[in-house]
């Protein structure tokens, strides 16, 4: 009995309503779909998480949905080999005699459904004692089964609303939204109900009720007032207006109209509820510091613009729920996130919006394919190295230039970005020899009298700590060598920095800052004089790329452009489909134990 109850309170939380399997299953014009009837509380999101298909597909197939459900309705949802895969199902036990015909009609299913759950049975047929999966039964008031599939890993829609096309009986087209917002609703419980049957009515789960009403057991009574968490939805017929076809051509940049004020989305780990990671959410908080203040400085100059903070902690879901609020689609520019994990779901998210989205950290460029509406503010280390053979191209064709191979595979796709870029990047006059090596024999490679660039492109820190200190017992005179590692090398502290300055330590970088210049002392000023403390360079870079974007965007005529501190943009589209990649590359140089701008030179 005690186990009968433990696998009770285990399965209670994975059930939200009538399950497929205990609804009919009706042919139509050869089709087969579930009978869904609509109780009290049901929605089109409820019906989609339930039976796995989504709102678009069940508003196609019943287009007298375009009012909305209604109580007792009949509604006709296809079933699928995605959606009966998707159900939740039990286990269950072949008894002697039993037919894949008669375990349909015993469980209210069809043998092509189970047969999709149980692939095996299509050839080898029942046996007594075997283990089969069949859809989800409700037996008596209560389910005493272990569901195997739980209904939370159906789909959710990725948008707040969905529009579609449906078609009346005349053969006339409506475009019709249905509309999701979240709400709560009091629900008074009645004498008859149970915890499950109030989860079924309102298509949510038990446990999500048990949490939201701080519930320690499955047991309520006559009275009670539970908050159940909702979906409400709104219907709405829209007027179909005809678009410009020059509004938004398939490649190039798009167009937006200018407004009065702009809103700005800032989508950054700050982990206020605590938790988290301490370096990440510091980081996410300078950040924010810096935005801010070039926020107040774009007023003065004419741009006004509403900074929202959301706070997307390393939360996939959270995300989802922020961008469900329907008020974010009035956002005219997104910035953030983080994580890369979230970046192909905000980016896909602003792509189906029209809304421009500008990534602040290094990411893959897979997510630039197919999105215009992308901005890479930050090269990948790949882009870097590409643009450092560019420039080497450019500027050292006289040079002796060799490419050291590392060691790890991490670093692998650097030496083949700076390899390939060398290779086929377009040269005026004849192209410079590429010297191939290892690290174990570059030194035989350096040639003494001219100029030679050692280019080892790795982030590892032992790798680079070798690599100098293989250098360093070759033992001969240095003058002309320059070492061209990574920016991550500037914070490897082992590494002795009297080689580094011996060797002309090099590397290229989207940023660079000087604090000794008057626009840098001058924001630092500004931060204390707000935070009462130092600038940070994430402070700086979050100045810099709210301060360029905002004005390349929204004031693209404005002469008087803002002054960056520390980073440097150039905005290349990928492809004529593309998204927009950083290709703007400074090449620093480390000399007397400074770094400095090699395109500046020294100040004197």
């Amino acid at each position: 009995m005690n186990k009968l109850v433990i696998v009770l309170l285990l399965c209670l939380p994975f059930f939200a309503s009538a399950q497929p399997g205990v609804t009919s299953v009706v042919d139509k014009n050869g089709k087969k779909y579930y009978e869904h009837t609509v109780e009290e509380g049901n929605t089109l999101w409820g019906l989609q998480r339930i039976y796995g298909v989504s709102v678009e597909e069940i508003v196609a197939e019943n287009p007298d949905l375009k009012e909305g459900l209604k109580v007792d309705q009949k509604v006709y949802i296809p079933v699928t080999k995605e959606s009966i895969s998707k159900i939740p199902t039990s286990d269950y036990k072949v008894r002697k005699g039993e037919t894949l015909y008669g375990l349909s009609r015993k469980f209210g299913t069809t043998v092509d459904q189970l047969i999709t759950l149980n692939p095996e049975l299509k050839d080898a047929g029942l046996a007594k004692g075997q283990i089969i999966k069949i859809p989800y039964q409700e037996k008596g008031k209560e389910p005493t089964i272990e569901i195997t599939r739980p209904v939370e890993e159906l789909p959710t829609s990725p948008n707040p609303f969905v529009v579609d096309t449906v078609v009346n009986e005349d053969g006339s087209e409506d475009q019709v939204s249905f509309q999701f917002s979240d709400s709560t609703i009091n629900h008074l419980v009645m004498s008859h109900e149970t915890l499950y049957k109030v989860s079924k009515r309102f298509m949510v789960s038990v446990e999500e009720i048990m949490r939201i009403n701080g519930l320690t057991s499955t047991s309520i009574k006559e009275g009670q007032i539970l908050v159940i968490p909702v979906k409400q939805e709104r219907v709405e017929r829209l007027e179909i207006k005809p678009v410009p076809t020059e509004r938004d051509p398939e490649t190039g940049p798009l167009t937006f109209e200018p407004k009065e004020k702009y809103k700005v989305a800032l989508l950054l780990p700050f982990y206020l509820d605590g938790g988290g990671n301490s370096r990440v959410q510091q980081l996410a908080t300078q950040f924010y510091m810096g935005a801010k203040l070039a926020v107040d400085s774009l007023e003065k100059r004419g741009l006004i613009a509403d900074l929202v903070i959301y706070d997307t902690k390393n939360d996939s879901a959270h995300i989802q729920s922020i961008l469900a609020d329907t008020n974010f689609l009035t956002t005219d520019l997104v910035i953030g996130p983080f994580y890369q994990d979230h970046i192909a779901t905000l980016s896909v998210y602003c792509l189906d919006n029209r809304i421009r989205m500008v990534c602040p950290v290094a990411t893959s460029e897979d997510h630039l394919k197919s999105n215009r509406l992308l901005y890479e503010a930050v090269p990948n280390p790949n882009v870097s190295m590409t643009l450092l053979a560019q420039h080497m191209l450019k500027n050292n064709a006289q040079d002796h230039i060799v490419l050291v191979k590392p060691e790890l595979e991490s670093d692998i796709e650097m030496y083949n970005a700076f390899r390939d870029a060398f290779q086929s990047s377009p040269v005026e006059g004849v192209r410079p020899k590429l010297v191939e090596t290892s690290a174990s024999s570059f030194t035989g490679n350096i040639r003494s009298g001219v100029k030679t660039l050692l280019v080892i492109p790795t982030n590892d820190q032992k790798t680079a700590i070798r690599f100098m200190n293989s250098l360093g017992r070759w033992g001969k005179r240095s003058k002309g060598i320059y070492v061209f590692g990574t920016k991550e090398w500037v914070n490897f502290s082992d590494i002795n920095n009297m080689y580094k300055n011996k060797y002309n330590f090099s590397y290229a970088s989207s940023n660079f800052v000087d604090y000794y210049t008057d626009v840098t002392i001058n924001l630092n000023k500004m931060h204390r004089g707000y935070y009462k403390t130092d600038l940070s360079r994430m402070a700086i870079h979050g100045y810099d790329v709210l301060n360029y974007f905002t004005s390349e965007f929204f004031f693209p005529e404005l002469e008087n452009k803002p002054t960056l501190v520390m980073d440097g943009f150039n905005m290349q589209q990928v492809g004529p489909a593309d998204g927009y990649r950083n290709s703007h590359v400074f090449v620093i140089q480390q000399e007397e134990y400074e770094l400095f701008d090699t395109e500046k030179g020294h100040d004197d």
